[in-house]
């Protein structure tokens, strides 16, 4: 039995579930689930959980696991659904089955872990400011007035941030702009601030068991974060790239120095070097899959299928 985790929303996941039949199962993010009973001894377990469409699905016959985003929740509150997740985690996390991807609990590592170990890899990487002081901010984007200016990202995974007024998606990269610094505090939450590189052309790579497969997206009207033309593709290009096997060779000991055997990475490329930019774990490749053609679904499919017929 193949047990995938998900978004709600994630037609690559769809795509994937078509090559493997009936034998999986599915956790979305607003999927409620009921733990009917976990049971340890040293003779036997048992884990048998409810969800809204199936009942006793007995999780210790799990062969392989798709970590690929998404969640867990019961049907009782916030309490409860943190106890679903904890015990949930430290089961599947512990279980000695092939895994592919990683759950967000099991993360090692942060954007600037994996930014500084692409530096000792040999990759170029933007200049990078982290600060919470205005005039620490002024005298980075001073050095890049003149040039092409500074932008700002968001730190950790997360990018959704609540208080109590309001939500903020912290999802896209913006621009630095005089008009921003001015309205800028003395003081304020620790950011990550970069220069800005014109590349001529942007690199998303997926990663998947030491396997590589890179597309080139060309920007046109160099807009600071092209996923604002995925839906009006009219100013992207986008087409299968072959990385130079030194740098492919260099991501794969980046992945493998995190313990991440699934997920993507973006890079830029300008003047013939490559410039390092940042992994997301949970892959985030349907729209790089669906318009090269390279058809990963039935490569997962086949890793989990195969996995989950070897341990049987």
């Amino acid at each position: 039995m193949i047990l995938i985790y998900s978004k709600d929303i994630d037609d690559f996941v769809n795509q994937v579930v078509d090559c493997l039949g009936t034998n999986f199962i599915r956790f979305n993010e607003t999927d409620k689930v009921e733990i009917n009973k976990m049971e340890f001894s040293n003779e036997e377990n048992s884990y048998v959980i409810n969800t809204t469409f199936q009942k006793n699905i007995e999780l210790e016959k799990l062969k392989s696991i798709w970590f690929n985003g998404g969640g867990l929740n019961s049907f009782g509150g916030n309490y409860e659904d943190k106890c679903y997740e904890i015990l949930n985690d430290a089961y599947l996390l512990q279980k000695t089955v092939y895994k592919l991807g990683k759950r967000t609990s099991d993360f090692e590592f942060n954007r600037l872990d994996v930014m500084l170990e692409a530096k000792n890899q040999g990759l170029k990487i933007p200049h990078t400011l982290i600060t919470g002081h205005k005039q620490k901010l002024e005298d980075f984007y001073a050095l890049y007035e003149s040039k092409n200016g500074i932008v700002s990202k968001r730190i950790m995974d997360s990018y959704i941030y609540e208080d109590e007024e309001y939500s903020y998606n912290f999802n896209l990269t913006f621009s630095i702009t005089p008009e921003v610094l001015q309205k800028t505090t003395n003081d304020f939450a620790i950011s990550l601030f970069q220069e800005r590189i014109i590349a001529d052309f942007e690199i998303r790579v997926i990663y998947i068991d030491e396997i590589i497969y890179a597309a080139c997206i060309y920007n046109f009207d160099n807009n600071i974060d092209y996923r604002t033309k995925l839906l009006n593709m009219n100013n992207l290009r986008i087409i299968s790239f072959k990385l130079p096997i030194e740098v492919e060779s260099k991501i794969t000991n980046i992945f493998k120095k995190f313990n991440i055997n699934y997920g993507s990475a973006d890079l830029m490329y300008k003047a013939d070097e490559y410039y390092f930019l940042e992994i997301n774990p949970t892959g985030q490749i349907s729209f790089i899959n669906n318009t090269c053609n390279f058809y990963i679904e039935k490569v997962i499919a086949e890793k989990l299928i195969y996995d989950d017929k070897k341990a049987n």
